[in-house]
């Protein structure tokens, strides 16, 4: 009997170590992180930032750290403000004793006035690449694609580049009934033919 509740415990503790993970190594964090930061991209960044932050095998520190990177780089690149405030508050929850808090709430304070500002900007009337620099900003990246693509207007280097590492922009290849990015006069050399992905799970 004894030797049965001693299988039946070590079982339960053998369980228990295959579902809790192990923290990630504080080095390879690190590299992680400078990794994700590396980009110029906003997109990149947040893609890859995010891809960090999803990890299951993050301690509170860890993910805090990385939720503060990527407040930061949604503010400074002016790449989805909504989310850096989301970002910033659960830095605030994961991180109760940090340091960068009162640094952080600054710049919360920062953001909401940016998108409030972003707000009035877009209830008045705009030139395209300027609605588009507010949609980004807001984190509308799928409306400013649509009309983009709804006006024929070829996009400059800065926004194709911002749409294509969002995956709304594709490579010519084995994509001949999708609409091109560029369709009058001559093409910029940023375009390549590119066009818009039908799906964007393909880009």
């Amino acid at each position: 009997m004894r030797l049965h509740a001693l299988i039946f415990a070590l079982s339960l503790g053998l369980a228990a170590c295959e579902t809790v993970p192990a923290t990630m190594d504080p080095v390879a964090f690190d590299a992680s992180l400078a990794s994700a930061e590396e980009s110029a991209n906003p997109a990149r960044r947040d893609s890859d930032l995010s891809a960090l932050i999803d990890r299951a095998d993050l301690s509170d520190a860890q993910r805090a750290t990385a939720l503060y990177a990527r407040a930061d780089a949604r503010l400074n690149m002016k790449y989805n403000l909504p989310g850096a405030l989301a970002d910033f508050d659960a830095f605030l929850v994961l991180a109760p004793e940090d340091e960068r808090r009162a640094t952080a709430n600054r710049r919360k304070l920062f953001t909401g006035e940016e998108i409030e500002a972003a707000e009035r900007r877009l209830a008045r009337l705009q030139n395209l690449p300027n609605w588009v620099d507010d949609k980004f900003l807001m984190g509308d990246v799928p409306a400013a694609a649509a009309r983009y693509q709804s006006s024929g207007l070829t996009p400059d280097a800065g926004h194709f580049y911002l749409f294509q590492e969002s995956g709304f922009i594709c490579a010519p290849v084995d994509l001949t009934d999708a609409v091109p990015v560029h369709q009058h006069g001559p093409e910029p050399e940023h375009v390549q033919a590119a066009v818009w992905c039908p799906d964007q799970s393909v880009s």
